[in-house]
């Protein structure tokens, strides 16, 4: 007998020993002794310990450990490729033993279809045998009733690396606890230039520093279309309020990509732009909830990128917009009291006019009178304010401007500040929220800026959350997302002047849909979206 034919004959027997182990119930011995007579083979101790060794790798028995990697469906997951004909992908994560959200998953499929999309499923794993399922999952595997990942996201299962475009890698072969609580940490340096995705159940997004020139980079991690299976310890119980079930998506734009973070309700429907999916149908929605812009800046606005969100506000039919620091205060900025040169080129190419900068708001205001805003209270705001406290108007270069100002805060019955007085009376589209005012979007609390922290001490991503709500900030120019906060990034250029060496600084807005879930943005490259 040839080599080739014995070998075939050999998986034949496996195979074949496999359906009577599980079907009869014989021993292994017996199971391959059958196998051998109906095959016409002499059965022997090396067959046993060959199909034995099988059985042991693969899970058919469950006498001793089964390493996940040993599987085959892992070691085609590590074999993975990425379809290089598409432009479109669609990346989550699934953990072992554990059950999908049916529902979900087949969203995600019809909207692969709907825009042309390539799912890549990320192979997740959860090594603690006192997990909620580990009983049943133990009996069942008596029986090879499951196996290592539900078969629902074997065709999509991915275990390798993937550079999916020049600036962007998959990082589907780091493998990340479910229960760590900053799945991003220490990977900042781990893909050079390329922003990279890596599997996790729970939502992060963060914008690394970079130096002028290069590429943007960023770290997110996808979410979970497999159900909560954690342990009754601590840190299984905060993986399980962290658990989202979500996807990264990302389309391929030339040079550029845009790149998102969708997560889905209860029912497994979720929102994506202008599309609602629902029931395994794509369909057309009729607005999302709100948008929260990037902090704005009159004066060191970037046109194109502030038309490009405009643009998105209309193309995703919200009803109202979010703004944080739409004064700039350069003409009477505190920062630059003490700097004299820079008095100087002020006077010199007019922008120490205050009357000017407060004329360009009130212009903006009414250029986009069609627009509801809601104009959150930040510290760039205050900047007005502190001029009038501290200044000595009969020094100051805006003499005339300080004293009309200094008339209507002096008589103003709101109490929110100088701005939003202003703004009371010369637009009826905006309203102006005090330093404490509270507003909620659904869930989100969009009142903060994110100057100003608990008790009184400056803003940071882990006091906001640590809150006991969701909520949205401007103030960093940077896009960020840790558990239920988020930030948004700026409408203003990117090189300002003041932000010298690597910079984080993003234009990014951020969507709030009616289900109550979010996603950031990204303007680029005066784009936001291939579809």
């Amino acid at each position: 007998m040839s080599k080739q034919k014995r070998r075939e004959l050999m998986v034949s027997v496996k195979e074949r020993a496999k359906s009577i182990y599980i079907a009869e119930g014989l021993s292994i011995a017996k199971s391959t002794r059958r196998a051998c007579i109906e095959l016409g083979l002499d059965f022997s101790d090396d067959i046993r310990r060959y199909v034995s060794s099988y059985f042991k790798k693969n899970g058919v028995t469950n006498n001793v450990q089964i390493e996940l990697e040993d599987t085959d469906m892992f070691k085609e997951a590590k074999n993975k490729e990425i379809d290089k004909t598409k432009n479109r992908f669609i990346f989550s994560w699934c953990q072992s033993e554990t059950e999908v959200h049916d529902d979900f998953l087949t969203n995600i499929e019809e909207y692969a279809k709907h825009i042309d999309a390539s799912i890549h499923i990320i192979a997740g794993r959860y090594r603690n045998p006192t997990s909620i399922q580990s009983n049943k999952n133990t009996k069942a595997k008596e029986k090879n009733l499951t196996n290592s990942w539900s078969p629902r996201v074997v065709p999509y299962l991915d275990a390798n690396r993937h550079n999916i475009h020049k600036y962007l890698c998959l990082l589907s072969d780091v493998k990340i606890q479910p229960t760590a609580s900053t799945p991003l940490s220490g990977l900042n340096g781990i893909t050079g230039l390329e922003s990279c995705i890596v599997g996790h159940p729970r939502v992060h997004l963060k914008s690394l520093p970079i130096l002028d020139g290069y590429p943007h980079k960023l770290l997110l991690s996808t979410g979970s279309v497999s159900i909560e299976n954690y342990t009754d310890t601590k840190s299984g119980k905060k993986g399980e309020f962290h658990h989202t079930l979500g996807f990264v998506i990302v389309e391929l734009d030339g040079d550029d990509f845009h790149i998102r973070q969708v997560q889905c309700s209860d029912d497994g429907s979720f929102y994506d732009l202008k599309f609602f999916v629902s029931d395994g149908e794509v369909m057309l929605h009729s607005g999302a909830e709100s948008i929260v812009f990037g902090d704005l800046h009159l004066g060191e606005t970037n046109d194109d990128v502030l038309k490009s969100s405009f643009e998105l506000s209309d193309y995703l039919k919200c009803e109202e917009i979010i703004l944080h620091d739409v004064f700039n205060g350069h003409s009477i900025s505190h920062h630059e009291r003490n700097q004299p040169f820079q008095l100087i080129k002020r006077e010199s190419n007019k922008s120490d006019s205050l009357i000017h900068e407060l004329n360009d708001m009130t212009e903006f205001f009414s250029e986009y009178q069609k627009y509801n805003f809601i104009m959150v209270r930040s510290n760039h705001d205050e900047f007005l304010d502190r001029w009038l406290n501290d200044v000595d108007w009969r020094k100051s270069s805006n003499k005339r401007e300080y004293i009309s100002l200094a008339n209507i805060l002096m008589n103003d019955k709101i109490g929110k500040g100088i701005l939003p007085a202003l703004i009371d009376i010369t637009n009826n589209n905006v309203t102006c929220l005090g330093i404490d005012e509270s507003y909620r979007i659904n869930d989100w609390e969009c009142g903060m800026h994110g100057h100003i922290g608990s008790n009184g001490s400056r803003g940071g991503v882990i006091q906001f959350k640590n809150l006991n709500t969701k909520n949205v900030t401007g103030h960093t120019h940077t896009p960020c997302r840790e558990d239920g906060h988020c930030s948004v990034g700026t409408l203003t250029h990117l090189r300002v002047g003041y932000n010298k060496g690597p910079s984080s600084w993003m234009n990014s807005n951020f969507v709030i849909y009616p289900n109550g879930k979010g996603h950031h943005v990204h303007i680029i490259n005066n784009k936001f979206t291939t579809i």
